[in-house]
């Protein structure tokens, strides 16, 4: 491998080896000069955040830039003060500092010069220039083929590796010209010779990159005192970084965004970002009850409250409001719901893998046809059932039909998704018919631990197939049956989809099929409320937790007593 010119070897030491030369003087004024420089520009660009002239970006792209540009500045610093001591640590800030600003700047420069934009392109181009693919390869077995004859004959060989390797040659240039790569590298050379910013952000690109590549070497980690434990940290985080990188930015940065954004009235249309506090969470949570007579279904109360439910207790006509009583009829649905579709599709998974694991004829086969409905589409499931449901030409109401004509009792059209009544139970019936098919293989991969010798001794005992069943296959399966039970109730407590697709946005009839993750995608997208939505996400979030405890704590309790 080729070293950096401070790294050069250096003279023989007498024994006949050559050992690496540390940084010099020279090299340490110019990394403490670099990360000098950097802090600079860290605090310039922190001192241009924060000043008067960015209050019309939003407040949270604010707060990133700010705290990128602080750990900028503090990484700079760190790093310049442990080159000049030449400690390990300074080494470290180096490193992971170079790595960050190398990972900015490639970035800023990739968006400067249109990469993200030239995907586009080039997937049409790519498809256009499809048909290269194939000719690529039968060029690159024609080379192969060619390599092969050689030997037996030189000449013929040499003539077919030459007509291999144009034909590589032509077949590239023609992927390149249907990509138009020609064009993109004019144009990303063209805005780095004529735009400074561009310009300023491959400089520092490669600067970074270069003094990270630097400091890496074992030679200058020997130098500033690294040990193997801080070495194989840093190659660790290194492996780890793009993936770290991508869970802070897709997934905790956006939830921890979503908090924030929680405590405001976060209007997107707007652009308004009003403070306010535990205002989103009391007016979703705010209940109120009111003795009243002659209330009219959906009235209006004072403080923005609306009619929820009546009840005729105490002597009285008692109403109970709420200022959003969507999320509590949304809330009263998923629970219904996860109360009905759990069971549903837990205990046929149960029963059904206990089934399957008998020695009949065909097992195999009915396993792979009980999982297909757990990989189909969620669309073209939702999409099948509805019209499975429909009132006129479905084929459920054509079935009851046409049963209710042969046995000679009246059968009307069933309102499946348009009644109020049953909407709510036709989802049940498709989600627990799409999920308790992966239910039933996680039960099988359950029934592979329990050792046979258990169900020869029970048969030996005079145990039926019942029996056997009760007392050795549902004990045994107690953590198949945890885990199904936390995985079925938390994508119940989701559900979207499918009330996205069978009875639309709005959770008709009547908010029937109204759930929390419905409502807050309408108060979000279509109310342009993401402060509010947000808040109910979090509530949901809660309410899943607290769940999944409960079932956790349930299920150690249950072991500690087995266990005594």
């Amino acid at each position: 491998m080729k070293l950096p010119r401070a790294l050069t070897p250096n003279h023989s030491d007498g024994l006949g080896e050559r050992r690496p030369r540390v940084l010099s003087d020279r090299m340490i004024a110019g990394l403490r000069a670099w990360h000098a420089v950097g802090a600079v520009i860290a605090a310039v660009f922190l001192w241009l955040v924060i000043s008067p002239s960015t209050k019309a970006l939003p407040g949270a792209i604010r707060g990133v830039m700010t705290a990128l540009n602080v750990g900028f500045v503090a990484g700079h610093v760190m790093a310049a003060r442990g080159i000049k001591s030449r400690t390990s640590p300074g080494r470290t800030a180096s490193v992971i500092t170079n790595y960050f600003v190398f990972l900015m700047s490639a970035v800023m420069l990739m968006h400067r010069i249109g990469v993200f934009h030239g995907f586009g392109a080039f997937s049409t181009g790519f498809f256009h220039g499809f048909v290269a693919v194939p000719l690529g390869a039968i060029a690159a077995m024609w080379i192969v083929a060619a390599r092969k004859l050689a030997p037996r004959s030189p000449s013929v060989g040499r003539v077919m590796a030459r007509v291999g390797w144009a034909g590589v040659a032509a077949v590239s240039l023609y992927f390149l010209n249907k990509v138009d790569a020609v064009g993109g590298i004019g144009h990303a050379l063209k805005r780095i010779a004529t735009q400074p910013i561009t310009l300023g952000s491959l400089l520092l690109c490669i600067a970074s990159a270069w003094a990270m590549r630097l400091m890496w070497h074992p030679a200058v980690a020997a130098q500033f005192g690294a040990n193997g434990r801080i070495n194989e940290s840093l190659s660790g985080l290194a492996f780890l970084s793009p993936n770290i990188i991508g869970l802070t930015v897709f997934f905790a940065g956006p939830l921890i965004f979503s908090l924030f954004i929680s405590f405001f009235n976060w209007d997107t249309i707007g652009a308004s970002h009003q403070f306010r506090g535990f205002g989103n969470y009391i007016e979703m949570l705010s209940l109120d009850s009111i003795r009243a007579t002659n209330i009219v279904s959906g009235a209006h109360f004072a403080r923005g409250y609306q009619q929820l439910m009546h009840l005729d207790i105490f002597g009285g006509h008692w109403v109970i409001a709420a200022r959003d009583p969507v999320f509590w009829i949304s809330l009263r649905n998923i629970v219904i719901f996860l109360v009905l579709s759990v069971p549903l599709a837990v205990i046929p998974a149960l029963c059904l893998s206990t089934l399957l694991m008998s020695k009949m004829p065909g097992m195999k086969v009915f396993r792979a046809i009980f999982f297909v409905p757990s990989v189909a589409g969620v669309v073209a499931v939702a999409l099948t059932w509805r019209s499975l449901f429909a009132t006129t030409i479905g084929w459920l109401n054509y079935l009851i039909k046409r049963t209710g004509d042969t046995f000679g009792f009246g059968a009307t059209q069933v309102q499946w998704l348009t009644s109020k009544n049953l909407a709510l139970l036709s989802l049940v019936i498709v989600f627990a018919w799409s999920t308790f098919g992966f239910n039933t293989v996680l039960y099988l991969a359950g029934h592979q631990g329990i050792p046979g010798e258990m169900y020869e001794a029970a048969e030996l005992d005079g145990a039926n197939a019942w029996q056997r069943f009760r007392h050795i296959t549902v004990p045994s399966l107690r953590p198949t049956t945890f885990y199904v039970l936390a995985t079925t109730a938390i994508l119940a407590m989701q559900l979207f989809d499918l009330v996205y697709v069978m009875t639309g946005a709005d959770g008709s009839p009547e908010n029937s099929t109204q759930t929390p993750v419905l409502h807050l995608y309408d108060e979000g997208f279509n109310a342009s409320r993401q402060g509010y939505a947000s808040a109910v996400a979090w509530v949901l979030f809660l309410l899943i937790f607290g769940l999944t405890m409960v079932q956790f704590r349930r299920q150690r309790e249950e072991s500690m007593g087995g266990m005594a």
